[in-house]
């Protein structure tokens, strides 16, 4: 492994599923109901998963076509290699996936494909992504209006009449939809469920421009962290209004880079506590040039190497976060500088630089609320040390109100992992990661001790 790992996303990569809601899961549209993204039926994957993805060697193609949807229609079937969509090269699965998340149901897309040796084009036109779905909730999809354009909003109401206590969650880094994660096995899936079925509502807001969100994509340079920050405070008022939520126990679960986009969220609008899973508590300058340290030794490169590489991650980091220089010409200072805004999973620069211009201490300084710091052993993203030093930071200027849990074995996806360089090879190791249901016990434990207080 060349260079460190990006710090932190779980992506939905493909949207297979072409069936209806079940007539006994509960699932209402608002009536203000935002278009729906469209999905093509489609999963696709490397003919070779437990190799590198390559356009040439491993290219993406098509590994399983869902009855009755948009790719089986078009006939599109298992094995073509995919080329191209609408006229533009694809190089990879997650490429495929963000591509067609980008369009809205009925939308005609037209894809390049290689079938037996011989190159083919089809046109599918995408149905809308269905519903979530589940017997243990409401699923309420609505929306908030950030800079004029409406943000969705997912909601799990609890099936009992009451108010209930009510969890934010705030994603990690990277672009991504988190619409049909309650039904996923890992990620933020079970937590998600676990909330849900405890009596929690939850909430997830969509980043824009991701999902069926309006406004600047994702990856557009208007897509700042002040931006992302702002839908999650208008997610925060929006939930305080449900007539089944408490606005009193409003509770916030961030991960990765969320509890920084948190922290510019608290100032403005208030929680009853918040939860910090697998985080940092130092600048991104800082964390940055120990992230380096750490993988690069992790791997087992030459201490001299790793030294090497400290000091150019360094000198490329000084150039873009302190100096705040446009990241396409940070990147051609050269190789080092090319990975460092690579790791940024797509986001755009000035998105990053307001990401390395926050004082967490000046920021957590002002919420004066209960906080749980979580960190997994096997996650070699971040750091006990982080996690300690962020609780450190807090309890400085609010005595006793931050908690530091380690969970021995997990990684920074919630997966099980025997140490972090498992985790670290777990795209090619093709073993089995299961969700660490400590995480679980941890989150729930701690969420009811402050609702008894």
């Amino acid at each position: 492994m060349n260079r460190p790992a990006a710090f932190g996303s779980i992506i939905l990569l493909i949207c297979l599923s072409a069936s209806p809601a079940r007539s006994q899961d509960r699932v209402r549209p608002s009536a203000e109901e935002l278009p729906r993204h469209g999905v093509i039926g489609l999963k696709i994957a490397p003919p070779h998963p437990d190799r590198p993805e390559d356009p040439v060697k491993n290219p993406p193609a098509v590994a399983a076509v869902a009855p009755g949807g948009a790719g089986e229609a078009a006939g599109i079937q298992v094995g073509d290699v995919v080329r191209a969509l609408d006229g533009v090269e694809i190089s990879s699965s997650v490429e495929f996936a963000k591509s067609i998340s980008r369009h809205l149901a009925g939308d005609i897309v037209r894809l390049q494909l290689v079938r037996e040796g011989k190159e083919i084009t089809r046109a599918a036109t995408l149905k809308p992504r269905p519903f979530e779905t589940a017997p243990f909730a409401e699923i309420l999809y609505s929306s908030v209006v950030v800079d004029t354009a409406r943000r969705r909003t997912i909601v799990t109401r609890p099936n009992p009449p009451g108010r209930y206590p009510a969890v934010l969650l705030m994603g990690g880094l990277g672009c991504y939809s988190l619409d049909g994660e309650l039904t996923l096995e890992n990620g933020y899936g079970p937590i998600l469920a676990a909330l849900a079925k405890q009596n929690f509502v939850t909430m997830r807001v969509e980043k824009t421009g991701e999902g069926d969100s309006e406004g600047p994509p994702c990856t557009d340079l208007k897509a700042t962290a002040e931006l992302e920050a702002a839908g999650y405070v208008a997610g925060l008022r929006a939930l305080k209004k449900y007539e089944f939520v408490d606005p009193t126990r409003v509770f916030v679960f961030a991960h990765s880079l969320g509890p920084l986009i948190g922290s510019l969220v608290l100032p403005q609008e208030s929680v009853r506590g918040f939860i910090a899973a697998e985080t940092i508590g130092r600048s991104w300058f800082e964390y940055g040039v120990e992230n380096v340290r750490r993988q690069f030794a992790l791997v087992g490169e030459p201490l001299d190497q790793v030294n090497d590489a400290v000091i150019a991650h360094a000198g490329c980091a000084y150039h873009f976060f302190i100096e705040h220089e446009p990241g396409p010409e940070v990147e051609k200072l050269g190789p080092p500088c090319q990975d460092m805004i690579r790791s940024y999973a797509g986001v755009p620069y000035p998105y990053m630089q307001q990401i390395g211009d926050i004082n967490l201490a000046k920021q957590w300084k002002q919420a004066d609320i209960p906080v749980l710091v979580l960190y997994g052993t096997s996650d070699p993203a971040t750091s006990a040390d982080e996690g300690r030093y962020l609780t450190g930071l807090i309890n400085s200027f609010h005595p006793g109100r931050a908690t530091f849990v380690e969970l021995p074995g997990m990684g920074h996806d919630f997966g099980r992992y025997a140490s972090q360089l498992e985790f670290l090879n777990r795209r090619n190791d093709g073993k089995p990661h299961p969700f660490d249901g400590e995480v679980l016990t941890a989150v729930l434990r701690w969420l009811d001790q402050q609702l008894q207080k």
